[in-house]
């Protein structure tokens, strides 16, 4: 009973310790890096609901309400900053990694290697620090997974709370669900027609179904239509909900500035994410093993790389989707190649410890040492270094004259986020300064062109400084009144503006 006891004890210090250490992976230095105009973009839809009341589903968004209501209950409790914004892919994050660890499949191999593998994930790691919504969309993904793995196994209730969870998770958040849902027919196509039946078998389904099952699925419906619907005060949504797909499908085949060649995921892989690029060439693998599960998880990984590669719309954060199935390929080669303990497990074992040092590097760089060096793929048209510096400078000096909350700035340039949601309590004009300057603004925000436009009506000196905001982005030129920044703002600049008469 003792030995017992002891082992019980040590599972949950070591389950403790892997949720303490993930825990801290993804919230140390939270706001580290420059707040992406994304997350801007995320951070404003939460400040309209709270005008509105609700989230107002748009098929040309292309995502679904469940983060935007999420992220408004955090918001309500924590209050709007950067941290907040990106507290909760974290939550995500962690609860990914987690999953793996409650043992929902049989095979104890396979859980641990998927916690080691997310853990250290490059993507999984970065992206579980950004206020976006991958994160929580790949956690419904997992979720399915484990489902599909699991009725392999078992064919019970839990399989199915899983699958039908998973699902109506994915389809609430992206409309990239529908990729994910194809490839796993794919997979269960290249598991074989017994495989296909076992999945199918309408006896094991009515086994396996129970009344507790039942409230589950319509709560899940229920949940379905309230978020789409606005709470019932936008009817339409749920009608856009299937609207959506036609402006999706166009957006990704459309020449939008974000295509890419057709093996982006395959360089982007070998450059940040060695061990996710072996998953891959151990799925071609996969696809004619023995194993029907490895055969059905290799296909439905390849399958959505393929379809993902096809699409010329390519942005770099949709990887956290593409990676995950490559190292659920590995950890079913684990459980086979380790159980054997020959060679060939002391050289997968070596792969892995290899590939696990340059995930760490990667992860080293792209998420606490250099957060936005422009060399790493992870880093795409994000905010600059130097545009994070003039925006706390800006928000100290607002924090230290709050009568300044009630005078004008003016937010002049062709794009403009992430600033709605940063001077979101400013008295912000939007004119296109070329075409409109407030004048008397403390602060401009203008593209090259509207330059003279504002020079000219400037009655006392103001730093003018110009700076790329955002990643692979044109110039901005920004003006700051002087008699306010001087002793703030430290960088390079040129003043500019009537000299300020003496007494």
């Amino acid at each position: 009973m003792k030995s017992l006891r002891v082992t019980q004890i040590q599972k949950y210090v070591v389950w403790l310790v892997i949720l303490l250490l993930t825990i801290f992976t993804r919230f140390y230095l939270l706001p580290n890096k420059p707040l992406h105009f994304d997350e801007g973009i995320n951070g404003w839809f939460v400040l309209q609901m709270k005008t509105l009341g609700f989230y107002k589903y748009d098929p040309t968004n292309y995502h679904g309400p469940l983060y935007f209501y999420l992220l408004r209950g955090f918001t309500a409790l924590w209050g709007h900053s950067v941290e907040v914004l990106r507290s909760l892919p974290a939550v995500f994050s962690v609860f990914s990694v987690m999953l793996f660890t409650s043992h929902l499949i049989r095979s104890r191999i396979i859980s641990w290697s998927m916690v080691f593998l997310l853990f250290f994930s490059p993507a999984f790691l970065f992206y579980g620090r950004s206020g976006i919504h991958e994160m929580p969309f790949v956690f419904f993904q997992l979720l399915f997974a484990l489902g599909m793995l699991r009725w392999y196994e078992e064919s019970d209730g839990t399989s199915l709370a899983l699958l039908l969870t998973g699902v109506i998770g994915m389809a609430t958040l992206k409309e990239t669900f529908a990729i994910t849902l194809a490839s796993w027919v794919v997979g269960l196509a290249f598991a074989g027609p017994k495989v296909i039946r076992q999945y199918f078998n309408w006896g094991k389904i009515k086994s396996a179904w129970s009344r507790r099952l039942t409230y589950m699925v319509v709560m899940l419906l229920l949940a379905f239509v309230l978020l789409f619907t606005g709470f019932l005060r936008n009817l339409p949504g749920l009608f856009d909900f299937v609207k959506a797909f036609l402006p999706w499908m166009k957006t990704g085949v459309g020449e939008t500035g974000h295509n890419k060649e057709f093996l982006y995921w395959i360089k982007s892989m070998a450059q940040a994410e060695p061990l996710a690029l072996f998953g891959v060439g151990m799925a071609f693998v996969g696809l004619i093993s023995k194993d029907a599960r490895l055969r059905m998880v290799s296909a439905f990984s390849l399958f959505q790389l393929l379809i993902y590669s096809l699409i010329p719309y390519k942005t770099i954060w949709c990887i956290l989707t593409l990676v995950w199935g490559f190292y659920l390929v590995l950890a079913l080669y684990a459980q086979q190649i380790f159980l054997r303990k020959n060679w060939q497990g002391y050289v997968f074992g070596s792969i892995l410890m290899i590939g696990t040092v340059g995930s760490v590097r990667s992860d080293w760089r792209a998420v606490f040492s250099q957060p936005i060096d422009m060399s790493h793929p992870y880093i795409y048209v994000n905010s600059t270094y130097e545009m994070k510096e003039l925006q706390d400078a800006t928000l100290q000096v607002a924090r230290e004259n709050a009568e300044l909350l009630t005078k004008p700035v003016q937010i002049g340039m062709r794009e403009q986020w992430p600033y709605p949601w940063v001077y979101r309590n400013f008295k912000t004009h939007w004119d296109i300064c070329a075409d409109n300057v407030i004048a008397g603004a403390w602060m401009y925000y203008c593209d090259v062109a509207g330059e003279s436009a504002v020079e000219q009506t400037l009655t006392e000196p103001y730093m003018k400084i110009r700076i790329m905001l955002r990643q692979q982005r044109e110039l901005t030129t920004v003006y700051l009144k002087k008699s306010l920044f001087e002793d703030v703002y430290k960088a390079s600049f040129e003043t500019v503006g009537p000299a300020k008469e003496n007494p």
